[in-house]
């Protein structure tokens, strides 16, 4: 009933087969770091480039808020001086001023 188990592969052959392919699967693990890497090195620099952008926007950010603060002094300089003369000009014109 029981008969032996023949092989029709020698142990040579068929440590070479598996060396073959622990090699083959070696290369495959090695190439597919090295994308891993080159993605890497892609995802670095865009955030260096984020992280620049972002910084030359904070800057014109804070160039536009100086200007507006300026423009808003300079509006309530206009607003003060036109009410002064709205109100000297009613002054004059009810007579609180006289003719001189």
């Amino acid at each position: 009933m029981n008969e032996p188990m023949t092989v029709k592969y020698s142990l040579e052959d068929i440590l070479k087969k598996i060396d073959d392919k622990l090699d083959s699967n070696h290369k495959e693990v090695k190439q597919d770091i090295k994308d891993v890497n080159t993605k890497l090195d892609t995802i670095q620099r865009d955030i260096t480039d984020l992280k620049v952008g972002q910084a030359k926007l904070e800057e014109k950010v804070d160039g536009l808020g100086k200007r507006l603060d300026y423009q808003e002094f300079i509006n309530r300089g206009v607003i003060i001086g036109l009410i002064v003369a709205l109100l000297g000009g009613l002054a004059k014109m009810l007579g609180f001023i006289g003719n001189s």
